[in-house]
């Protein structure tokens, strides 16, 4: 019996871009995953925000592909597992921020609500001086040694003792990594103090600020039942030399560029400082729903079926904004991750017709993973398969945009790393290690939530891009090719696992933190 007459008239509509309905047969299975990836990130679904039509469209659209491929729902018997989310659009806030009792103007700042519920300001925070911010073990830099930031607001400087890890605001020496290390010892707001962000201290264009100004722009969503979940989590204020100048100066015992001078010489301290931040959020905090996609297909093996390997993938992206006319404000997300979600429906249609499978496999596509890990963090809370049986997670983002390899972020286990290199090579496609091991990108990953659990897991990730949470991030610029290959990657190694092979041996590294 064809899938399409199982399926509702509307699952049929949906199913058509995925030529659920045609036979296997050579060069379908290809073209449908780039069928899936297209559709996933086309303007219709509207940039597929947490929460937001465009969403719920990919879940059901999801949710049924699964159906049709032969996978079941866990055992609540819903493919969908929704949660609650407070959502609200930061252009419709009045936002007051004041520094020891000096409010500075929307011009001076930029401020991201990250786990802040609006109804729950205004709030104030005790400061604290770090510095550059950076704690790096590998280098035996750590600015936050015996300082106590926990409930407090971290206040850090752009810079580092050495040149910047190019390109990627998550490194430790960059805004992203220092507001982490901050959160992950506990500070509930972050501040990061920047030249980037004053036309008086002009420098070179700083993809920081750009990132950050994006999300200040789109709807910005938070975990109802616990909305301090990601590593990456608390409110985080960009802040120019001007701000800084008007507001802490006094208090800190030097301007920006007098403090900057000190680091530069390793004579300044980090320390508490006499002084406060408040923050006032004014808008209304609607209430709304988003879901995961959770599936599961068992084991054959009667000793190991009860061992779970997990496939995992965020199918939400940021969202859209009204932009200016002529302009595009769609973020289509088809790099990151409908590229990643693609790859795991086409990896799990392979599964179930294998037939081989000796431990038990869940997919599940995770919601909100932009706004901090919500989704996962509901999951990993709720989990629909339980995580102490779960023995493998197989995270895939962002891996439309290769160049002809792949990277396998591994951390904690060696071996999964060293048996996903040597199954790419078996398939003529070059896995690479983690290219930038300081950066732990374990903490933006979906899979630090099964991290925090002691589960093994490796995350595909290819090349980065400009185009990195921006508009443009656009299907025309997938390179298909070696997506598909890419997707045999992940298939051998889920294969290989869930076929029985031994597990890869675990030590949860020494610098992972949990919040």
């Amino acid at each position: 019996m064809s899938y399409c007459r199982t399926l509702s008239v509307l699952s049929c509509t949906i199913l058509f871009a995925a030529s659920a309905c045609t036979p296997d047969q050579p060069g379908v299975p290809l073209e449908r995953a780039e069928a899936d990836l297209r559709f996933l990130s086309n303007d219709l679904l509207e940039g597929r925000g947490t929460p937001s039509r465009g969403l719920d469209i990919a879940a059901l659209y999801l949710a049924n592909q699964l159906r049709a491929a032969g996978w079941t729902p866990p055992a609540n018997g819903d493919y969908l597992q929704p949660y609650e989310v407070g959502v609200f659009n930061p252009a419709a806030a009045e936002i007051q921020v004041s520094i020891n009792g000096i409010p500075l103007e929307e011009s001076q700042y930029i401020f991201v609500s990250f786990g802040l519920r609006p109804e729950e300001t205004p709030v104030e925070y005790d400061m604290v001086m770090a510095g550059y911010g950076v704690s790096i073990p590998e280098r035996e830099v750590d600015d936050f040694h015996d300082l106590d930031v926990a409930g407090k607001a971290v206040v850090a400087f752009n810079g580092a003792p050495w040149e910047l890890e190019p390109n990627t605001m998550q490194a430790p020496d960059r805004s992203g990594g220092k507001g982490t290390g901050a959160a992950l010892r506990g500070a509930d707001m972050f501040l990061y103090v920047t030249e980037e962000f004053s036309p008086e201290f002009p420098g070179t264009p700083d993809p920081e600020v750009d990132f950050l100004n994006n999300y200040a722009q789109v709807t910005l969503t938070q975990l109802i039942e616990n909305p301090k979940t990601a590593a990456f989590t608390v409110p985080f204020l960009v802040l120019g030399p001007e701000g800084f100048d008007q507001t802490l100066a006094e208090k800190a015992g030097g301007t920006y560029a007098e403090i900057q001078a000190r680091l530069a010489t390793g004579e300044f301290v980090a320390a508490e400082i006499p002084a406060t931040i408040r923050i006032e959020v004014n808008v209304e905090n609607v209430r709304g729903l988003a879901s995961n996609v959770v599936a599961t297909l068992p084991g054959t093996d009667s000793e190991l079926r009860d061992e779970w390997v997990i496939l995992t993938a965020h199918y939400d992206h940021l969202g859209a904004y009204d932009a200016p006319p002529g302009e595009d404000g769609i973020f289509n997300g088809a790099d990151d991750n409908a590229s990643g979600t693609a790859a795991v429906l086409e990896v799990a249609r392979r599964l179930a017709a294998s037939g081989e499978l000796k431990r038990s496999v869940a997919v599940a596509f995770f919601s909100g993973e932009e706004m901090g890990l919500l989704g996962s963090a509901h999951y990993s809370e709720h989990p629909p398969v339980p995580i102490d049986q779960t023995v493998l997670c197989i995270n895939v983002d962002g891996v439309g945009r290769s160049e002809g390899t792949v990277e396998a972020l591994t951390p904690g286990s060696e071996e999964l790393e060293r048996t996903a290199i040597r199954l790419g090579r078996g398939l003529g496609f070059r896995v690479l290690p983690d290219q930038q091991p300081n950066v732990h990108w374990i903490y933006y990953l979906d899979s630090y939530h099964f991290a925090k659990q002691d589960v093994p897991s490796i995350s595909f990730s290819a090349a980065g891009n400009d185009d990195y949470h921006q508009p443009s991030d656009e299907v025309g610029k997938i390179r298909f090719e070696e997506f598909n290959q890419i997707v045999d990657v992940i298939e051998a190694l889920a294969k290989h696992y869930a076929g029985g092979s031994a597990l890869p041996t675990y030590a949860r590294p020494r610098w992972f933190l949990m919040r």
